[in-house]
């Protein structure tokens, strides 16, 4: 394709997107190998032109393509306008272009000088065996490609709606669809316009299939209402034409035309660029809730509510959702899944504006999950065949939760007590549910017991005061919900051994510094064993007498230094796990010896200086005589 063919290309594929116009209806693959297929059309100077609003006398080029390998003897556009002919023998031939693929490609010019309708034409050998291109299009003048003048008239512009109130969007009216009187009027004024026009009204559920027939293509979705002259409004310069219809559905778009074109932005005798839709709706939106309150489990079948306003009762709902396997693992195990919902009731409640609001409530139940599974949901709508998301554009999360009871029970497991009368205490968490039953077995030969108490969470019970091992366990459950009356219960057990010692701990002193004499440096050492035949040993202290408490657990041997003279009452207690203590008691007596210090002579110390430099003179002057 040469550069020309690519930019025209590229720039009909700007104008579609850009505002979601085209002014053609391309076709992979025509229906009747015959059949030519609109490419492209290009207004020589406006190919950015987003309209079909053109000057006079602008050039218009259009290009069609066929079959390459069937032998297209020739094409033409019929039509009616700037010098088009609806007889094939007398229309506008286009001329070869460039063959791609499976494609050959043929264009034409011609000026606009008038409203213009066309379509193309192509055939084999005798210039009446053709096809026509099929065109499902319509405006109120036919199924046509069209292009209009703007100089040559004025299209209707909006004048006004009855029974519909403005938003903050100029295009967009408000309207409850459910009241008594649901009558809606809609006015388009027409500049040096007459009575005799024609004007058409278009409406559709969707805004697309507007934009899409002002540019010739139809699909079916749109209903088209001739518009009646007002008697009464016609002034000097403009006439108004009014529709009536009853405003029913949720959501409706609209827009007009006469034969100079549809409602587009611009002003009189000026190119216009920009199709004019109008909205009115009615408040519609949808959301869900969880029918259950609190935690979601693996036992519940998960139930929602999808609350409608101003639903229609054409529209069908439910709740579309994916699962991952958990919050460290987002692992997909479940697909996106639909599951329809079902028209649980219908009722009316008055809004803040003092209109009636018709509110749906739907119910669905997508069955229950693991414990962990995380589940990503939302409801949908599906409207006239069109999918939506539910009002908030964001899918939820829930997490799904163990329906089994998080339990603690106090004391805790392996717990030594001297005191035959116990209190445990209990802790429960439920993520769902109400608590069913709470029961003890103490591990005494005694029944087991209701404890339940919502207050304290607490039970005292009196063991025998016979030493040994018990193995207490709370027994827990809940009640989750209930089908056909008949209670689902879900059971937790946990266990805690308490052991019960009443026999005291044994200690022995081995030996240690004898206390019948006096302890004259201050230093001490004792040596001692001790043990507990059941609970073991829990702390080992030893009380000095003179304000020092030593920690000597684990150790068999200890010393201690006195600083002052004093009889000392020294205590050595071990104390077993249960709490069971017994001591022993070393007597000492500390008188600490005194020494009587030395004293030196004031001038002692420098008789002696003196001495040692007389005698060191001596020696140097000897060893003078002695070299001489």
């Amino acid at each position: 394709m040469n550069n020309k063919k690519t930019y025209t290309f590229v720039v009909i594929i700007l104008i579609t997107l850009s505002l979601g116009l085209g002014s053609f209806d391309p076709k992979m693959h025509a229906a009747n190998p015959t059949e030519p297929i609109l490419e492209s059309l290009v207004a020589e100077g406006l190919e950015d032109f987003q309209g079909i609003n053109f000057p006079n006398l602008t050039l218009i080029t259009v290009e069609y393509s066929v079959d390459r390998f069937i032998g297209i003897s020739g094409i033409v556009i019929v039509g009616s306008g700037s010098n088009l002919s609806l007889t094939p023998e007398t229309s506008l031939a286009l001329n070869y272009s460039s063959s791609l693929v499976e494609r050959s490609y043929y264009k034409g010019t011609f000026s606009l000088t008038g409203l213009t309708t066309f379509k193309g034409y192509a055939w084999i050998g005798d210039i009446t065996n053709g096809t026509y291109e099929e065109l499902e299009n319509f405006n109120h003048l036919g199924p046509w490609h069209y292009l209009y003048v703007t100089e040559e008239g004025t299209p209707p512009a909006f004048h006004s709606i009855d029974n519909a109130t403005v938003t903050q969007n100029n295009y967009i009216y408000y309207t409850p669809s459910n009241q008594t009187n649901n009558t809606i009027v809609i006015r388009y004024e027409i500049y040096g316009g007459t009575e005799n026009d024609t004007v058409t009204l278009a409406l559709s559920k969707y805004r697309d299939p507007i934009t899409d027939v002002a540019l010739g293509v139809f699909n079916g979705n749109v209903t088209f209402i001739e518009m009646d002259w007002q008697e009464g409004n016609t002034t000097t310069t403009s006439i108004i034409f009014n529709t009536t219809f009853e405003f029913t559905d949720r959501t409706i778009f609209f827009s007009a035309n006469n034969s100079y074109g549809w409602d587009m932005w611009g002003g009189i005798n000026e190119v216009r660029t920009q199709l004019n839709v109008y909205m009115v709706y009615n408040g519609f939106y949808f959301e869900s809730n969880t029918l259950q309150e609190g935690k979601i489990t693996d036992l519940d079948d998960i139930e929602f509510n999808i609350t409608t306003h101003n639903s229609t009762d054409v529209e069908k709902y439910g709740i579309r959702y994916f699962v991952t396997q958990g919050l460290d693992n987002d692992t997909e195990i479940i697909p996106f899944t639909e599951v329809e919902a079902t028209l649980n009731r219908n009722y009316t409640v008055e809004n803040e504006d003092g209109h009636t609001d018709t509110i749906r409530e739907y119910f669905v139940s997508i069955g229950s999950f693991s414990k962990g599974n995380i589940l990503h949901y939302e409801a949908y709508n599906l409207y006239y065949g069109a999918f939506y998301n539910e009002t908030g554009g964001i899918m939820k999360l829930m997490y799904i939760y163990d329906s089994v009871p998080e339990i603690n029970l106090y004391p805790v497991n392996n717990t030594y007590t001297n005191d035959y009368n116990v209190t445990f205490y209990y802790e429960i968490d439920t993520s769902r549910g109400s608590l069913y039953s709470v029961e003890m077995d103490f591990d005494d030969g005694k029944p087991i017991t209701d404890i339940m108490d919502v207050d304290t969470n607490t039970s005292v019970h009196y063991y025998p005061q016979v030493t040994g091992e018990y193995n207490a366990t709370l027994y827990v459950a809940i009640n989750i919900t209930r089908v056909n009356d008949v209670p689902i219960l879900v059971n937790a057990t946990i266990s805690t051994i308490i052991y019960l010692d009443f026999e005291n701990p044994t200690l022995e002193i081995t030996s240690h510094t004898s206390n019948d004499t006096a302890i004259t440096d201050g230093y001490v050492e004792v040596y001692f064993d001790y043990s507990d035949v059941y609970a073991g040993i829990s702390k080992v202290w030893i009380f000095w007498d003179d304000g020092v408490v030593q920690n000597v657990t684990d150790d068999y041997f200890a010393f201690h230094n006195y600083v002052e003279n004093g009889n000392y009452t020294v205590i050595i207690m071990v104390e077993d796990k249960a709490g069971n203590q017994f001591n022993s008691t070393i007597l000492f007596n500390v008188v600490l010896e005194v020494e009587t210090p030395t004293t030196t002579a004031p001038y002692a110390t420098l008789s002696i200086l003196f001495s040692l430099l007389v005698a060191g003179y001596a020696i140097n002057k000897k060893n003078k005589t002695n070299r001489k």
